[in-house]
């Protein structure tokens, strides 16, 4: 009888895994105009519809390739103007007008897109419904053992503040972090190329703890930058003779890639002989919510980020350890920290992480390492990732809600108004005043937060951003030389568009309206607070720069006047539509402009 109720209640989740998947993919048809599917629809409504349906009054009708699409919608204001009601969806083919089907999976939707266009786009679709199972699985997993991870604590007795190292608590957000999914990206839960053995072995919500491999690779092939930590392993530790040493480096290669394609890489990097797979593994790490970025038992202010072969948020995206990253990263880092010394309103605002160490092989994008350093922390010093604070913790709150008890009294609303006025002080300074636009999303932007002080944030990962060299290297000459070093040419710019696309989508959006819309639908304020408390401080952020003498139009026109906002294309860049089709440089920068704008029109 147990069995059969565990099974009972697996098939449960899994359907309402299937359709929580499949509502999180039509609003994302709608919200991203695949195949026009806002912009080239019409809505209509329930008795101009086959069958005429009691049930929503809204439909739009969207038509396709092969045949007409009706799809139920209900009135939205956040991020795209219609969102599925929930009601079964109507095919209607071409070639068979009479003969409708009612759908309700993302299989039966997702097919209605494929056409005969010379795009791959079926092959496409075939790829990303197979990222959609494993969205599924991996979400029911993932489930399973949030609720058992939950109810051990619980049972415990316990809390994040009896973690008493600040690095224990950073693990324990980002873990909180890793169970709540991507706001836009619909399968954002697949880790395309984890199996159940890897996820569990590998993936942050399941806390693993594992030992790294290790390589030995001629010095000649090696290109070293900074000081590594000194707990990296010595050839001995690994198993090797130590007299490698005088002519090889021990380059660390996370286990699954160990496992799986490693031989390829050195084959493909030519060094296929020369290499060393050492015997032994060494130094203990920990996932954190990036998977290929690990702490270090030993050190764990240090974090590592390796090549890993599983693909996240997107087919395209296969997470990889380009060398240019390394370089970039450590520029934008110098470029930063030059900024925050010269303005005394950035001074203290905002820190970054030290990127400066790494190793590659070559170009090679599977043979190389960051190590990222974070600042110094005290016991009392709290580092939160923007990722985790929608999510939900052990006792019921979300993470948002404890860090107002803990550092603004239980003031919800003043915590949060802390945390908005500060994000745009630093990000309208950034880009208005000095042309930076940082791709600083939910999970590369964390807070600090130190009892009596003012918050502060802290950005990682910064080898992505927008720099309009003109304006930056007119406010400060000193990184001039800075701009010149940056290899990936992609991030320079030479007129507004790019940054306010940049800061409407990742700082305005990600970090600031999807924490609002989260504190609204948990029913902790109203939206029209939320938001007004938004409007509110953008509007003083552009006045302090007003009175400042720097040119503020450009975001008034993007941010208060316009009708719409710029929209990142995640999904259709990312999985459905090749870069010929899109023809996007970058397909995590890939954007529209159909977004309702919440700052303009109200809630």
């Amino acid at each position: 009888m147990g069995d059969q109720l565990m099974k009972k209640d697996s098939m449960q989740t899994s359907t309402q895994t299937g359709h929580y998947l499949t509502q999180r993919l039509i609003n994302a048809l709608i919200r991203e105009d695949v195949a026009g599917c806002q912009s080239g629809s019409r809505a209509v409504s329930s008795d101009r519809v086959p069958g005429c349906p009691e049930q929503p009054a809204t439909w739009l009708r969207w038509e396709l390739a092969r045949g007409t699409l009706w799809l139920p919608v209900r009135e939205a204001v956040f991020m795209q103007t219609w969102q599925w009601s929930g009601d079964p969806l109507l095919w209607q083919p071409a070639d068979q007008p009479g003969n409708l089907s009612a759908m309700v999976h993302y299989g039966e939707i997702l097919r209605c897109l494929a056409s005969n266009e010379q795009d791959n786009r079926e092959h496409g679709l075939d790829v990303y419904i197979d990222e959609c199972r494993t969205a599924e699985a991996h979400h029911d997993l993932c489930h399973v053992e949030q609720s058992r991870w939950f109810n051990e604590i619980r049972r415990q007795g316990q809390s994040w503040k009896d973690l008493t190292r600040p690095s224990e608590r950073l693990l324990h957000f980002e873990r909180l972090a890793a169970f709540l999914d991507h706001p836009f990206y619909p399968s954002a839960r697949a880790k395309s190329g984890f199996d159940e053995t890897a996820l569990v072995a590998y993936a942050p919500e399941f806390a693993p703890r594992f030992r790294l491999r290790w390589l030995a690779v001629p010095t000649s092939e090696v290109t070293a930058l900074g000081r590594l930590p000194a707990c990296w392993p010595a050839f001995s530790d690994v198993g090797l003779d130590n007299r490698l040493a005088a002519d090889h480096h021990l380059l660390p290669v996370h286990p699954h890639l160990w496992d799986t394609a490693l031989g390829d890489y050195l084959a493909d990097a030519g060094i296929g002989n020369a290499a060393l797979r050492a015997p032994e593994p060494a130094l203990w790490v920990q996932p954190t919510l990036s998977v290929r970025t690990l702490q270090l038992e030993a050190d764990p202010q240090v974090h590592v980020k390796l090549p890993l072969t599983i693909r996240t948020l997107g087919n395209r995206n296969i997470r990889t350890v380009k060398p240019s990253t390394l370089y970039d990263g450590h520029t934008v880092q110098q470029i930063l920290e030059q900024i925050a010394s010269k303005d005394p309103v950035l001074e203290g605002a905002f820190t970054v992480t030290d990127e400066s160490t790494g190793l590659h092989v070559g170009d090679k994008p599977w043979l190389g390492c960051i190590v990222r350093r974070y600042p110094g922390v005290s016991g009392q010093r709290q580092i939160v990732p923007v990722a985790s604070l929608l999510a939900d913790s052990p006792d019921g709150r979300c993470v948002i809600q404890l860090m107002a008890d803990e550092f603004s009294g239980g003031n919800l609303a003043e915590w949060v108004r802390q945390y908005v006025a500060l994000t745009l002080r630093v990000h309208l300074r950034l880009w208005l005043l000095y042309g930076v636009a940082l791709e600083s999303n939910q999970q590369n932007s964390m807070v600090l937060l130190t009892p009596g002080r003012p918050m502060q944030l802290l950005f990682k990962d910064n080898d992505a951003p927008r720099l309009w060299p003109d304006r930056l290297c007119g406010q400060v000459p000193s990184v001039t030389s800075n701009v010149a070093q940056l290899r990936d040419q992609r991030i320079l710019v030479n007129d507004e568009t790019p940054l306010a696309q940049m800061f409407t989508t990742i700082t305005l959006q990600l970090n600031l309206a999807v924490i609002l819309e989260g504190l609204a639908e948990r029913q902790l304020g109203s939206r029209s607070f939320w938001y007004e408390l938004l409007r509110e401080e953008v509007t003083h952020g552009l006045e302090q720069l007003d009175r400042k003498g720097v040119n503020t139009r450009p975001a008034r026109e993007v941010l208060l006047e316009d009708s719409q906002l710029y929209t990142k294309y995640l999904l259709r860049a990312g999985s459905l539509e090749s870069k010929s089709r899109t023809g996007a440089t970058d397909i995590n920068k890939f954007y529209g402009k159909l977004a309702p704008n919440f700052l303009r029109n109200g809630l």
